[in-house]
């Protein structure tokens, strides 16, 4: 019996471990055999150590400490989606969802909702609520304004955002940007009291789900925000209502590390965008809404996409998302089916306790190289868009979509050849299971419509079952 408690290894560096691997290939290449390519751009090498950090990442705070002790360090609102279409018997669906865990509400708005009957019985200054315009966001602005006044609600019980923002009607018009700057500038003037609900929200995941890589939708939004902050900051507009107004969307798919990198990589370029700009913010400051990806996920095997989202749910929490909406593949789904999803959440703070640790992944060497790569290639992207005249000059020109539409295509190819894998789709493909209704995509020469990396394969197999 050895009275160590441990025995001496030699040291070894990364090198050394290299050059052991090549000798057990037994002449096959390293970077073919192991090395993988991410986004088209970035290396991922099998083994990350210390050597390849100049430093490690500070731990990022997502949200402020508790107000109260004992309370677990990281918090996150579980959000219920729902669309209106009678304002009573949406209410009882919010009210048995609020009841049932969620604390946070995603309504979409037409502007002819009574916002005083959804939301009766609806205490506000306990949880939060996003607006989502679906047309015509004066309107909805309007009428989320005068439902304030007539509830009389203080500026300390109202938390949320609203999902819009200047360039929000340049992808379901093809113009107005001007007059979304006024109305901009008009609602961040309207409720700058208002200092937990966010008139504005920087949406990214609109690249995302129309199949743009982790990089394109960091380059892209970013500098869709650089370009209506400066047109608002010439419109007298300061830097620090802008970051103060202004929530940030985005939703995660199917790579895990590298999503949760993504998050954070977009947390921390916005911190150095403020200090760029003259604004020292911390990181509990920004508020991320994240959502699971609709590209990810598929019609022809719907309960596998139970799967996607939970680990996709994941990702979104320990990225930092704020407000976490566990998204299913068909928008006007089920009871059933959004209950499950809210669960997801529930389960994944209540159960797998994510919430007992602030920040799990910093310090990991893999996640903080992808961090690393990640912000040296969307700065790359950023420098190249602002260098070809800006983003404004590249949505009109349709480069910003030629780029993701070329993507999209690439990847649903590789899906329909069964090049890339899709478990349930195009791989241990359940018969039985029940498929969703296939809708064929259409797409303005100005949008950037969500879609499905299967879409070719769904086309293929559903329309002949």
């Amino acid at each position: 019996m050895t009275k160590d408690s441990f025995f001496d290894f030699p040291s070894s560096s990364k090198s050394d471990w290299i050059d052991q691997v090549k000798k057990d290939l037994k002449g096959k290449d390293f970077d073919t055999t192991l090395v993988k390519e991410l986004w088209d751009e970035i290396k991922i090498e099998p083994y990350y150590t210390s050597e390849e950090l100049p430093a490690i990442h500070e731990q990022l705070d997502f949200n402020p400490e508790p107000k109260l002790p004992g309370f677990s360090p990281r918090s996150w609102n579980t959000i219920y989606s729902i669309k209106p279409v009678d304002d009573k018997g949406a209410n009882k669906k919010i009210l048995a969802a609020l009841e049932s865990g969620a604390d946070a509400l995603l309504i979409h708005l037409d502007g002819s909702e009574d916002l005083n009957q959804l939301l009766k019985g609806v205490l506000t200054e306990f949880i939060h609520i996003y607006f989502s315009p679906i047309r015509n966001a004066r309107l909805v602005y309007s009428q989320i304004w005068e439902w304030r006044e007539s509830v009389q609600l203080k500026p300390s019980m109202l938390r949320g955002a609203v999902l819009w923002s200047p360039t929000t009607e340049l992808f379901l018009t093809g113009e107005g940007f001007q007059e979304s700057l006024d109305l901009a500038k008009d609602m961040i003037d309207r409720f700058s009291a208002y200092l937990e609900f966010y008139p504005l929200t920087l949406d990214i995941a609109r690249y995302a789900d129309a199949g743009a890589s982790g990089i394109q939708q960091l380059g892209f939004g970013l500098g869709e925000m650089i370009e209506w902050m400066d047109a608002m900051i010439k419109k007298g507009v300061s830097v620090a209502m802008l970051f103060d107004s202004t929530a940030f969307y985005a939703s995660v798919g199917g790579h895990y590390f590298p999503e949760i990198a993504k998050l954070k990589s977009f947390r921390i370029l916005l911190l150095e965008l403020a200090a760029n700009l003259g604004q020292n913010l911390d990181p509990s400051q920004l508020h991320f809404i994240v959502s699971t990806s609709t590209w990810s996920k598929s019609l022809i095997d719907l309960n596998t996409n139970l799967i996607r989202q939970t680990y996709e749910g994941m990702a979104a929490i320990l990225g930092g998302g704020n407000g976490i909406w566990i998204r299913d593949v068909e928008e006007e789904n089920s009871d059933f089916r959004k209950r499950i999803a809210r669960n997801v959440s529930i389960i994944l703070k209540e159960e797998s306790y994510l919430n007992k640790v602030m920040d799990p992944s910093a310090g990991s060497y893999y996640v903080e190289n992808l961090i690393d790569d990640l912000k040296t290639s969307v700065l790359s992207q950023l420098k190249d868009l602002e260098n070809d005249g800006g983003w404004l000059k590249a949505f009109e020109s349709r480069k910003i979509h030629e780029e993701v539409r070329k993507r999209r295509k690439e990847i649903q190819h590789l899906f329909l050849d069964g090049k890339q894998v899709s478990v349930g789709s195009n791989k241990y493909l359940d018969k039985a299971a029940t498929n969703g209704t296939f809708i064929d995509f259409q797409e303005k020469e100005f949008e950037l419509k969500p879609c499905r990396a299967s879409y070719l394969l769904e086309s293929k197999t559903l329309k002949n079952s």
